[in-house]
């Protein structure tokens, strides 16, 4: 699967970045050069410039404010490399890999997300221009001279930032199964604080130095964050990307955890007001948590996957491909083990209060899979309410209608802070905006 195709400047060479899957759902994207008339068309055609490298360009950062945008390949102009894009430790930085031998040199340092660039390529004295954007500041436009002099070229969000106060991550690191767990904990509520713990989607993107505005949100609302990347997210090699392989629930699980013990180990959040949530991925991985771990006085589930063989029989990833990519079978060839892969199997543990968040327009993760959940938990007289969001799609929290976007913000912080702030134990009350109104 290939795609991002540029000319180089010898007009008999297109690179291209993707990945020959190899079988498996964690494959890494790489540039690959290609002749352009075809010849090495072939399975084991091509050339693999990047991969010795275990870079992967082309992995999505999640953010409510970034905008993703498409990966590009920028040649040079005598074709002897190509810039290009890509994470290292959360943040995304520039690069530029050598078509000879494929060395590849960063161009830039920061914990940021540059999340898209140009370049006015003249060898080593290429200048460049793209958009950076922090955990604390919005995107805006920066130049690299040809000198490699950084600087920013537009402040459109300074008197917006100006009446604000947020909140810096700190980096947090755990050790599980042998690997190392990159997270991010933003203080809200004081030592020994209130602590919502966010989920990225995918399984394979990645959270990072960017900004979020439901997390700045929620600190400025008296409750902490935790963020991190489990297994099977980008950004650290092909091996870390694989090793969600066939374990969607207990592996991730085992990660996330482990950040949110140290976190109560250390004193930084109280282990009695302890929410979750996520969205896509995330929100599958809320639902499996809260069906085998009672430690959440609440949760919200977004945009999620309750039940395995409905995501693969529905929707715009319905089909085998994937399904084989990442479980090895599909739910005709091995029904039992998608029932035992689903959170909807195990509904029946469910106790944390829960809200489940879905958009009616979502051909991602079809509504069926939120309806599905409520109607387990609501038969079994189970605290859960169902947020049923009209016109909107999987995208509704990223690039939805301004006022369902903002109409969500509130209510996923009246959630949490009923149960973690305010320490009410019954459902809270329906929201009162509706409609932007």
């Amino acid at each position: 699967m290939f795609g991002t195709p540029a000319w180089l400047p010898d007009g008999r060479t297109i690179a291209a970045l993707g990945s020959k899957l190899e079988g498996r759902g964690g494959s890494r994207d790489d540039i690959w050069l290609f002749p352009a008339d075809g010849s090495e068309a072939s399975a084991d055609g091509g050339r693999n410039l990047s991969g010795r490298h275990d870079l992967m360009p082309g992995a999505g950062v999640a953010s409510d404010v970034t905008k993703g945008e498409p990966a590009q390949l920028i040649p040079t102009e005598d074709g002897a490399a190509i810039d290009v894009l890509a994470p290292i430790d959360g943040s995304y930085e520039l690069w530029r890999i050598s078509t000879d031998d494929g060395a590849a040199r960063r161009l830039t340092t920061g914990r940021h997300h540059l999340s898209s660039f140009d370049a006015v390529p003249r060898g080593k004295r290429t200048r460049y221009v793209y958009l950076r954007s922090t955990p604390t500041e919005p995107p805006e436009l920066w130049l690299r001279d040809a000198d490699a002099r950084v600087h920013q070229l537009t402040r459109f969000n300074a008197e917006l930032l100006d009446d604000l106060t947020l909140v810096e991550p700190v980096e947090r690191r755990s050790e599980v199964d042998g690997r190392s767990i990159q997270g991010w904990f933003m203080p809200g509520g004081g030592k020994r604080g209130p602590l919502v713990t966010q989920i990225h989607g995918g399984p394979h993107s990645l959270y990072g130095w960017s900004p979020f505005w439901e997390f700045q949100l929620l600190a400025a609302g008296g409750i902490g964050v935790f963020y991190c990347n489990p297994r099977g997210s980008q950004g650290y090699g092909q091996d870390f990307n694989d090793g969600n392989h066939r374990d969607w629930g207990p592996g991730p699980m085992r990660d996330v955890l482990a950040g949110v013990d140290a976190l109560v180990a250390d004193g930084l959040a109280d282990p009695k007001r302890l929410g979750l949530t996520g969205g896509s991925y995330g929100g599958y991985l809320t639902n499996w948590i809260i069906g085998h771990d009672d430690r959440f006085r609440a949760a919200m589930t977004c945009r999620s996957v309750s039940d395995m063989s409905m995501l693969f029989l529905t929707g715009d990833i319905s089909g085998g491909d994937w399904a084989t990519l990442e479980f090895d079978a599909t739910p005709w060839s091995d029904p039992a083990y998608f029932r035992e892969i689903s959170p909807v199997s195990y509904a029946e543990r469910i106790r944390t209060p829960l809200l489940i968040q879905h958009a009616e327009r979502d051909i991602r993760t079809t509504v069926g899979q939120a309806e599905a959940l409520f109607t387990v938990l609501r038969s079994l007289r189970r605290p859960v309410r169902l947020l049923r969001v009209p016109e909107e799609t999987h995208e509704l929290t990223r690039s939805g209608t301004p006022f369902r976007r903002i109409e969500n913000l509130r209510i996923v912080l009246d959630w949490f802070r009923h149960y973690l702030v305010d320490g009410k134990r019954g459902m809270p009350p329906l929201p009162k905006v509706h409609g932007g109104r």
